[in-house]
């Protein structure tokens, strides 16, 4: 007799001895997908002791049921947890259910099945460890409609919205800081981005100088986030922001780490099609066995319209996934491969444009990585994880240049040629083609084990990157420079050095009770920039442990939280974390100065002779590598206390962080010459014209100047699913402040004249009118803002419908630009030579600079509250199909306003609206 037949004869028999006043549950759980029984599941009554777990068979009982409704809830490893509600029991009656379970993360519950949307929630209302995290679900994900990784992370505290849902615009997240602030170097290069335990690395981008990004909507990434439209949201099944500190596992960030898991088993055929206004969307996605191999796919097209008023002006994703599975000796060995690639293909063929620019960004993306697992005992893991990562770099930008007269060079060494004369219209092409490869390799070992009454999750391992280009680079003709200027020059990618990181981390999550329960992180993680040797002084404390040219970090994560009461609890975490500078800021591209000299030469024709002016190019090379650049560290602080309320969970949480050492460009100023070449090309008797003291643009180098402090309140309300209303409601609110600025920062600026006979920094005269080049304390500046989310979930089982409405309030925002800015010059420049001045001697030599009120004054025009509303439906349409649509901005209110300007601007997208459908096909193959 079958185990479960076995357990029902007895259940009945045991049903019929009691009173006459009861009921029994019986039933089978079974995987949705395979109709497979599940066992090991528990099926519980909520708010009881009573529960059954499932046999082989997936059979389950539940006798001596009182007649009355009951709520189930069921709960097996590596499926959602289900709610089964108003399961009614009659006295002498038993109910038969046939459960079925989807794969999926047992810390949520599912809800609902709308035609592959899986409506769920979190089981626990209160965080399950100190870090700060906040998660996503692929129900949400797929409900919201999102093109891209950048759409789903609207739901973080703090994210504004300010962009509507599509892939029109490259698309980067700042955790915890402001949209769009480039002066913020630190926060739009800090946020990490891993998908599949694979980081999504930009660190060694080199598509910056001339190019795509000026003038044309193609724009780079250099220097920048990783373009989060390359990770196509159909195919996610979970996203967790780490916006405070993480595990020591994690490294190489400042601001966040953002975990991206794709889906990978037990996933049905299925095909999904998505519009709106800027975006067309298809994906396909399944599984499948072969070879006794778990095979998983995802094939997605996106194509943006991005302005629907210009022809040529698209943006195509060509994505696709492919993950296989292998299990051995029962179960213990496992080994994952995955395979995955896009292509983005960003246009700009405007035939309108008058300047005739043209543009293209025709970049590919390829990584392979694996996964082996072995789990020799239960509580034993040892984790070998590698990749293979390479980007193909193509862009191209065309522009009809017109200018004035004009003197070249194609010399890239230094040196002095004569003059060629530039054409005066001309077309300039600027062309990007370069490979950019990386492998990394992480090996870790994790354990639980008991000392006495406290539980340890231990944790190490080492991790190893290394990243480098090839290829030849940008190229251009010398003679047909872009813009009709030269100072750069063509770049073989070659040529550049690569990069290496080498990381150790240890951590012990220990959980126990004094006093109160707790649990107790302490983490290390030490990070090796392009490390070069072992210095073993540092074993006696002398020194880092390794030698490394972009510095070395010991980084100490440490959290603790502490059940104050089954329903309250206290978080509190302290963290260091450090970024490397990306490879661009390291080996710049050199500053090409090119200066006109002249020489006379006597000419003799028919009609006699003459001397004639002819003019020379002399060119000055300037370094502006910084092999020397370190990377920058961050120090975090922050304090929580979570309360469940019945239904109901909130947390308050306070953070401070200060990042210091972060690279910033700073002006070098500089001192040439112009010539007479009497004899020419002798340089024998050369006679200078002019001394020229200046700054230029393009001449910067990076230095570790840069600092940000931030401070802020996060707080969140949500609740599980309130029975009478089939609502959940969501509630997060952030305040953020952020004052930045540098540290022994020149800010050079233009030059100006110092007349003869006054009197110098020195205390000397001076004798001659000078060029000097004045530098400057630069101004710390501030922002702070406050941005309230609020959701409301639907969920009508009968109806198969989930309806979302959502509101976005920004209570404020401001910024002052100068913080009490010093007006008299710290110093000048002159000839070689820094010369430091006192602020007297500033204002006589009429150095002092001014400041508008506009930068001394805060701007308050955003002072006041802005609303943005929103709905998502999604609807059954039979069992294996829905149908979704949305609406942004539904009152089609743009929040206009009067800037300092004296122009009206606005703070809020258009009314915007989309469509998706989905279908499960498996049941057509």
């Amino acid at each position: 007799m079958p185990a479960f037949s076995r357990q029902l004869f007895w259940g009945l028999l045991f049903a019929g001895l009691v009173h006459g006043q009861t009921g029994q549950i019986t039933g089978i759980v079974k995987d949705a997908v395979t109709q497979k029984p599940i066992s090991a599941a528990i099926v519980k009554i909520e708010k009881t002791e009573q529960s059954s777990q499932s046999d082989e068979d997936g059979g389950f009982f539940l006798g001596n049921l009182p007649p009355d409704k009951y709520y189930l809830i069921c709960m097996a490893k590596g499926y959602y947890s289900l709610v089964i509600p108003d399961v009614n029991v009659q006295a002498d009656k038993t109910v038969f259910l046939t459960i079925e379970m989807y794969v999926g993360n047992e810390n949520e519950y599912l809800f609902l099945d709308i035609g592959g949307i899986k409506v769920t929630a979190e089981r626990d209302l209160l965080p399950q460890e100190s870090e700060t995290v906040h998660s996503i679900s692929k129900g949400e994900i797929e409900h919201m409609q999102a093109n891209s990784l950048s759409d789903v992370l609207e739901m973080i505290p703090g994210n504004e919205r300010t962009n509507n849902l599509g892939l029109q615009g490259k698309q980067n997240i700042t955790l915890r800081s402001f949209n769009n602030d480039q002066d913020d170097r630190g926060a739009l290069f800090g946020t990490r981005v891993i998908v599949d335990d694979v980081p999504l690395s930009n660190n060694i981008n080199l598509q910056t100088g001339v190019g795509v990004g000026y003038g044309s909507s193609v724009i780079n990434s250099a220097q920048g986030q990783y373009d989060l439209r390359e990770i196509a949201a159909e195919n996610l099944e979970k996203v967790e922001v780490l916006s405070g500190g993480a595990s020591a596992e994690y490294g190489d960030y400042t601001q966040g780490v953002i975990l991206v898991k794709t889906r990978s088993r037990g996933v049905p055929t299925r095909l999904k099609l998505k519009n709106n206004p800027d975006t067309r969307e298809a994906n396909l996605m399944g599984s499948f066995q072969a070879i006794h191999t778990d095979f998983v796919y995802n094939l997605n097209y996106g194509y943006s319209e991005r302005d629907i008023r210009v022809k040529g002006d698209e943006y195509h994703r060509i994505s696709g996934s492919l993950k296989s599975s292998n299990r051995f000796a029962d179960n213990t060995l496992r080994f994952d491969q995955s395979l995955r690639f896009v292509r983005k293909i960003e246009e700009d063929n405007d035939a309108s444009d008058p300047s005739g620019v043209k543009a293209y960004n025709r970049d590919q993306h390829w990584t392979y990585s694996h996964i082996v697992e072995w789990k020799p005992q239960k509580d034993n893991r040892l984790y070998m994880r590698n990749y293979l990562d390479y980007q193909r770099r193509n862009s191209w930008r065309h522009q009809l240049e017109t200018a004035d007269l004009a003197y070249l060079t194609d010399r890239y060494e230094p040196g002095t040629r004569e003059a060629i004369i530039s054409e005066p219209v001309y077309e300039s092409d600027v062309r990007t083609i370069g490979d950019e490869w990386g492998f990394g390799s992480k090996l870790k070992y994790d354990a639980r084990l008991f000392t006495g009454k406290f539980l340890h999750r231990l944790l190490a391992g080492i991790e190893f990157i290394s990243e480098w280009n090839s290829g030849p680079g940008k190229s251009f003709d010398l003679l047909r420079p872009p813009y009709g200027r030269q100072g750069e020059r063509p770049r073989s990618f070659n040529q550049i050095p690569g990069y290496t990181n080498l990381s150790l981390f240890l951590e012990d999550r220990i959980s126990g009770e004094l006093v109160f329960p707790f649990t107790l992180n302490l983490g290390l993680r030490l990070d090796s920039y392009n490390p070069t040797g072992l210095n073993i002084k540092a074993l006696g404390g002398s020194g880092d442990l390794f030698k490394a040219e972009q510095g070395t970090f010991a980084n100490p994560r440490i959290g603790l939280q502490i059940k104050l009461r089954p329903e309250t609890q206290l978080r509190l975490s302290f963290s260091k974390a450090s970024k490397r500078p990306g490879l661009s800021q390291v080996y710049p591209a050199p500053f090409y100065l090119d200066t006109y000299d002249h020489t006379i030469r006597s000419i003799t024709d028919s009609s006699g002779t003459r001397d004639t002016t002819i003019t020379l190019v002399t060119t000055q090379v300037f370094d502006r590598s910084a092999p020397d650049l370190k990377g920058y560290q961050s120090v975090k602080y922050e304090a929580a206390i979570d309360q469940k309320l019945g239904p109901t969970g909130l947390s308050l949480l306070a953070y401070y962080q200060k990042s210091a050492g972060i690279p910033h460009d700073v002006k070098v100023p500089f001192t040439y010459h112009r010539y007479y070449w009497p004899n020419w090309p002798d340089e024998q008797d050369k006679q200078a014209l002019d001394t020229i003291n200046t700054i230029d643009l393009k001449y910067k180098i990076l230095q570790n100047l840069g600092w940000t402090e931030d401070r802020g309140v996060e707080f969140t309300l949500r609740t599980h699913r309130l029975p009478g209303l089939n609502m959940i409601f969501r509630i997060n609110a952030a305040f953020n402040f952020r004052k930045y600025g540098f540290d022994r920062y020149p800010d050079y600026r233009p030059s100006k004249i110092i007349s003869a006979g006054d009197t110098l920094g020195d205390g000397s005269i001076a004798v001659k009118d000078m060029q000097v080049v004045p530098y400057y304390t630069f101004p710390q500046r501030w922002r702070q803002k406050m941005v309230i989310n609020y959701f409301v979930d639907y969920i009508a089982k009968p109806l198969g419908i989930w309806v979302r409405f959502k509101a976005q309030q920004v209570l404020f925002e401001q910024y002052l630009q100068a913080i009490d800015p010093k007006l008299s010059a710290d110093g000048y420049y002159y000839e070689g030579k820094l010369y430091p001045i006192t602020p007297e001697t500033s204002a006589r030599l009429g150095l002092n600079r001014s400041y508008s009120d506009l930068a001394t004054t805060v701007d308050k025009t955003k002072n006041f509250p802005k609303w943005l509303f929103g709905i998502t439906v999604s609807k059954s349409l039979w069992r294996q199909a829905e149908i979704s649509f949305f609406v942004e901005n539904i009152f089609n209110d743009r929040a206009y306003y009067l800037n300092r300007y004296g122009s009206y601007a606005t703070r809020n997208p258009e009314i915007f609206w989309g469509v998706a459908f989905s279908a499960i096909l498996d049941h057509i193959f």
